[in-house]
């Protein structure tokens, strides 16, 4: 069933890490098991809460719950991914309040004599398995490794591709989101759709190979591109006219600059993956364009420019 982690907490989808914080405190302290022994429903009220902040206090998984909605992120992470390496003690102790030998577990994998001397937390969340020991579980099938061949605008600008992969002889059609700034060998995981094993379906991965570009050269989260410019921008200086991702830019050129200079534009290189907010810098390689041939006035001012020692 779709959870929305917002409705769970009581605040609103804009609201601030501040205000997620508060809500939880609230709740987590209301239903908190030590505070309701034996009181089933308020353990169930403060598992519901602590996977909602979970979620909603870590920036990487709140984005990918606002744009996959949650019913499709439900179906990408399980409660495990979601609570795996989220400390549910510390969080407590941040809280002013104590696990009272029930709370010490952490949101890991793991069985007796883990953080905090207890068992593992998905014990407590049932592990996805029916209550059994993780150990018990029947492992589920292998991870599927197919290529994924992606366009240089769709690693700038991010994408969602229809695909058609098979499978264990099965064909299966999935929607996948490509996120900006993936580069080549990178590997974009899909939950559940590798192969079957006892324990159900492994992952599959994709990995990415992203395409070249004829305008532009990547380093890193950087850019390099050419500009031609006219010999007289650079011995006069002027303004040019440059191509970057989001559309034409003017640069002005110092008089006296030489050819081959590298012009730097903060921001303007690719997006940084998982930060797509955030962008490398462009850096713009200046190159004199003379043109094929010269009509008799230009001629005329190429040889006096020679004469003068230009």
């Amino acid at each position: 069933m779709a959870k929305d982690f917002y409705a769970t907490l009581g605040v609103e989808r804009g609201a601030s890490a501040d205000e997620i914080k508060k809500a939880y405190r609230k709740l987590a302290m209301e239903f908190h098991p030590d505070r309701n022994p034996g009181d089933k429903s308020a353990e169930e009220r403060f598992k519901d809460v602590s996977e909602a902040y979970a979620v909603l206090s870590d920036p990487d998984k709140r984005k990918q719950f606002d744009a996959f909605g949650s019913d499709r992120f439900g179906e990408r992470f399980s409660t495990e991914d979601i609570l795996r390496d989220f400390n549910l003690d510390d969080i407590l102790s941040q809280f002013g309040m104590k696990s009272s030998g029930w709370g010490g577990f952490s949101f890991r994998r793991g069985g007796p004599g883990g953080a905090g001397g207890g068992g593992s937390i998905f014990d407590m969340f049932g592990g996805g398995g029916g209550g059994r020991p993780p150990a018990e579980r029947p492992p589920v099938g292998a991870n599927a490794e197919v290529p994924l061949a992606v366009s240089f605008y769709e690693a700038m600008h991010g994408s969602e591709r229809q695909l058609q992969v098979r499978i264990d002889g099965e064909q299966r059609d999935l929607t996948v989101r490509v996120p900006a700034g993936i580069r080549t060998g990178k590997k974009l995981r899909v939950k559940g759709k590798g192969h079957m094993g006892p324990g159900g379906h492994g992952d599959l991965m994709l990995t990415v190979s992203v395409a070249e570009d004829e305008r532009f050269e990547r380093e890193g989260d950087d850019l390099h591109t050419n500009c031609q410019v006219l010999f007289s921008d650079l011995l006069l200086g002027g303004t040019i006219t440059v191509q970057t991702l989001s559309g034409d830019r003017r640069l002005k050129v110092k008089p006296g600059t030489a050819s081959g200079t590298r012009l730097r534009i903060r921001g303007a290189g690719a997006p940084i993956l998982g930060k797509s907010e955030q962008h490398g810098d462009l850096y713009v390689r200046l190159e004199v364009a003379p043109p094929e041939a010269l009509d008799d006035s230009q001629r005329a001012a190429a040889e006096a420019l020679r004469e003068s020692g230009l």
